[in-house]
């Protein structure tokens, strides 16, 4: 960003280049919420213009806007919102915030302490202990917070100051030249308390620059919504949340925010904090900003302000936007009963891959006991807690949990240490543990099976289910015959009809690890696995894979719409451009697999040498396709939030005895 310029200051214009939503659909419920309030408190007549210089004495009392910008970046407001002000001692938030960006914290702390003074803003002291102001809100630590800013290569700390703030609202901002004048003619007794500061060691040497600087930061020229903006880079933890540029780090605006909340209200902290309970700044300009960490930041102006500096208007939109928002500290968040999202077990919500009959069946029995459990929402103290104990919990009845985390935003550092502590503790009880991660998280899970995607994970506990029945039947293989007689496709036909169908069919096999061969994927086959496990791949053109569909002994795939139906189809589009967009299917073998295959040369020799036959497979593809729309739809439909796991539990218990609520939780 250029360097701002310096000149006396003028309302931003917003002229959109289209039309908005609200253009379109007009104000939002919010716009109109805050519009209410504002109406509702229009005629506070309470409290008095500061009149401490011109620029801030004429300043017209009805003003009165109200903003709130989310932590994504979405503005709602009401009133006056882009009329200018000045910033005034809001500015000391951000200055103090960038003194903690050229130092160490030590440092800053050696020169300003952070504890409640109780004085007015503008009182004349310095603790008698510790010979350093009491903190960076009053006065005198906001003149050592811009001392304590450096230059920069190319600019000086004015500069910087300037620059920093339009960062954090997103616009260059101006400073008012004519508003600096008048306070450096009303400024000596901040001048005195930048000579105490050189006296005691605070500032180091002659306190002008820092004073003239100080005297400029509180002059420059926001809107309402300017300085929501600037506190919603705040509420997201030092990023802008428009232009997505980080202004501070997250540990600096941890201190800030919190210095906020026990000092930035001077000496009506305590009231502030009971009634609207959020971490907030005051200027005598008439603005106020209010955050809430990670959610928004709420900004109002009206010059009429109380015995303390602040804006009486301001304050009661403010309490009244915490009270009925619920955004009072004291509210917190809701239980975390939200955390977890939906209880299933993998019976209900099964993977995405299309399986034989016989393995659904299998799978449909045998994964009644592995509990799928979903999670959403940030992963805080608060969710994670929740999260282990719904693990727990649910482990009590499983063989096996699968915790599903793709829909989780915000993951506090701690979390992934607790829900590992939390997975091996399961593990060492006799259940296994499956974690969905998506691909952001980076963290050393040790042999916990951890996945990206759900569907991974899923195929991976269902194949695992599989093999173990599999292995149960060493000893019991099948010949080919067997399973083309006993195959999805085929059970219906009767075992005569099957064998007359599939004497035209010739024996392909193919090696693990890779394709079915193109020569042998010929548009209009149809497929069936006699031996082995294999997949079916949609690749995309950017090279990403994943697999759609599982091939088991018995499985038929291929497409039967047959060689002429896909010419003609060429022909349809020979004219239209070619689109590379369109994901390839492909069959990779798991293992060695062994296919019967009817190519459409055979087909055509079944049409005619035994109609009756070939009438019949082409039923029995219908059912096989119809039986896979069935199961797609099924699986299509999901889950609604809800612990359906338990739900299942207490049906399959009734008639048996239940044990007692009490004791399921004791034994998590």
């Amino acid at each position: 960003m250029t360097a701002p310029s310096m000149h006396t200051a003028t309302a931003p214009q917003h002229t959109p280049d289209h039309p908005t939503v609200t253009d379109v659909l007009g104000p939002s419920p919010l716009d109109n919420a805050l519009q209410n309030i504002l109406e509702a408190l229009q005629n506070i007549n309470d409290g008095e213009v500061n009149d401490s210089i011109l620029a801030l004495a004429e300043a017209d009392r009805n003003d009165f806007g109200i903003v709130i910008a989310t932590a994504d970046g979405h503005v709602y407001e009401a009133g006056d919102s882009r009329k200018c002000f000045s910033i005034q001692s809001i500015s000391k938030t951000f200055t103090y915030a960038m003194a903690l960006e050229d130092h160490t914290f030590d440092h800053v702390d050696s020169k300003i302490d952070v504890e409640p003074s109780g004085d007015a803003f503008n009182e004349i002291s310095i603790d008698p202990q510790t010979k350093v102001p009491a903190n960076p809100m009053i006065n005198a630590g906001a003149i050592a917070a811009t001392w304590l800013v450096k230059d920069g290569q190319d600019q000086t700390r004015r500069e910087r100051i300037l620059e920093n703030y339009s960062r954090c609202a997103g616009r260059e901002l101006d400073l008012d030249i004519d508003m600096q004048k008048q306070e450096h003619d009303a400024g000596d007794r901040n001048r005195a308390l930048g000579w105490l500061l050189a006296s005691a060691g605070v500032i180091e040497g002659d306190p002008t620059d820092a004073l003239e600087d100080y005297f400029a930061q509180c002059c420059v020229m926001v809107d309402t919504k300017d300085l929501a903006l600037m506190g919603a880079t705040l509420a997201s933890g030092g990023v802008n949340p428009r232009t997505g540029e980080r202004v501070f780090r997250a540990d600096t605006v941890e201190r800030v925010l919190s210095v906020m909340n026990s000092c930035g209200m001077y000496d009506d902290a305590g009231d502030w904090f009971v009634r609207v309970g959020l971490p907030a700044k005051s200027g005598v300009g008439g603005g106020i900003i209010a955050v809430v960490p990670g959610q928004l930041a709420v900004a109002t102006f009206s010059p009429a302000l109380n015995e303390h500096g602040t804006s009486v208007r301001g304050k009661a939109a403010c309490e009244h936007i915490s009270q009925s928002m619920d955004l009072h500290f004291a509210r917190g968040p809701r239980p975390t009963r939200s955390t977890v999202r939906a209880i299933t077990s993998l019976a209900q919500s099964p993977s995405l891959m299309r399986r034989d009959e016989h393995s659904r069946d299998v799978l449909s029995q045998a994964c009644r006991d592995i509990a799928v459990i979903e999670i959403q929402g940030d992963l805080m103290f608060p969710g994670v807690e929740d999260t282990m104990r719904t693990m727990r919990r649910v482990a009590v009845d499983a063989d096996a949990v699968v915790v599903d985390f793709s829909m989780t935003d915000e993951i506090a550092a701690f979390t992934l240490r607790m829900l590992a502590a939390a997975a091996r503790n399961i593990r060492e009880n006799g259940r296994e543990v499956y974690f969905i991660t998506g691909e952001s998280w980076e963290y050393d899970w040790g042999d916990l099976p951890v996945f990206s995607t759900r569907d991974e994970a899923l195929i991976h506990v269902e194949d695992a289910v599989l093999e173990e029945q599999q292995d149960a039947k060493v000893g019991q293989e099948l010949s080919d015959e067997e399973v083309l007689i006993d195959s999805d496709l085929l059970r219906r036909t009767g075992k005569d009809m099957a064998r007359r169908i599939w004497k035209y069919s010739h024996a392909v096999t193919v090696p693990a690890g890779e394709y079915l061969p193109e020569d042998e994927a010929v548009a209009g086959s149809v497929h069936l696995v006699v031996q082995g496990t294999a997949q079916i791949v949609a690749e995309s053109p950017d090279g990403g894979a994943r697999p759609i569909r599982g091939l088991r002994p018995g499985t038929v795939f291929g497409d039967p719409r047959g060689a002429q139906e896909e010419q003609a189809e060429a022909a349809d589009h020979e004219h239209e451009e070619e689109s590379d967009t369109s994901p390839v299917m492909r069959l990779q073998a798991d293992t060695e697999i062994k296919l019967h295959t009817l190519d459409p040369d055979s087909q055509q020799r079944l049409e005619a040498k035994d109609p009756q036959a070939a009438l019949a497979l082409w039923k029995a593809l219908a059912w096989v396709e119809a039986e896979d729309v069935v199961a797609s739809l099924h699986e299509a439909l999901g889950w609604e939030p809800g612990d359906h796991w338990h739900q299942n539990q207490d049906l399959a218990a009734d008639g048996e005895g239940q044990r007692d609520g009490a004791e399921v939780e004791a034994g998590s």
